[in-house]
């Protein structure tokens, strides 16, 4: 049987908070799985990206978020969580921190809960940097342009970022990252397209992500 095609204004499947493709119906309804609860799916440190369907957690009074509150710990009880996705927050926080932030990330997720986390991809970044190649640049902000040849586009933009408040505090690549949420007791399911993610505000080379679940 083919599920009923319903989306949103923005192209999102109601029930499941996922984007669908034109003359497509959604994967979850034609699955026949059950809706998402949005005030059971957290997106940390939301800065001005907020994402459907989610609730909105951020620090910043100047971030559109539902809720402001420093990290960790999370406010949720141990098992109030069905999915947590945090984009390019994890690389602000000291490994310590970062273990910490996993932790409680186990702790708030229901047994199967998932987790998504994206950091810029260091392995990715120097590589880049390494070719020297003069026509490779990088945008940031919109309209700017940065040659990715020069060691201080690499070391403001990536490696500290003392372009934004909180700065850079560590760096992560695909392999140190899912090692890092399999210490936090995860286990690993695939890698995030730095690409094509709905939960990914801009696609670019120089991030990358894993997908994991709580067993």
């Amino acid at each position: 049987m083919i599920a009923e095609r319903t989306v949103d204004a923005y192209g999102y499947c109601p029930r499941h908070g996922v984007p669908v493709l034109p003359e497509h119906a959604c994967v979850a309804c034609v699955a026949d799985r059950p809706p998402i609860d949005p005030s059971r799916r957290l997106n940390v440190g939301c800065g001005l990206w907020p994402l459907l369907y989610f609730t909105n957690l951020d620090e910043s009074a100047q971030a559109i978020a539902d809720v402001i509150v420093h990290v960790p710990p999370l406010p949720y009880d141990a098992g109030g969580l069905d999915e947590i996705y945090a984009g390019h927050f994890l690389e602000h926080l000291t490994p310590d921190e970062a273990e910490a932030f996993l932790a409680d990330c186990y702790r708030c997720l229901v047994r199967e809960g998932r987790i998504g986390i994206v950091v810029p991809d260091t392995r990715a970044i120097m590589g880049r940097w390494l070719s020297a190649d003069p026509g490779d640049f990088v945008e940031y902000p919109a309209g700017v342009f940065h040659p990715v040849a020069d060691l201080t586009t690499i070391c403001e933009l990536f490696l500290y970022s003392t372009v934004q408040e909180s700065p850079h505090r560590w760096s992560y690549d695909l392999d140190t990252l899912g090692a890092t949420l399999q210490r936090a007791g995860f286990a690993l399911t695939a890698p995030i397209n730095r690409y094509h993610d709905h939960r990914i505000p801009v696609g670019a080379w120089y991030q990358c992500g894993w997908d994991a679940v709580k067993r």
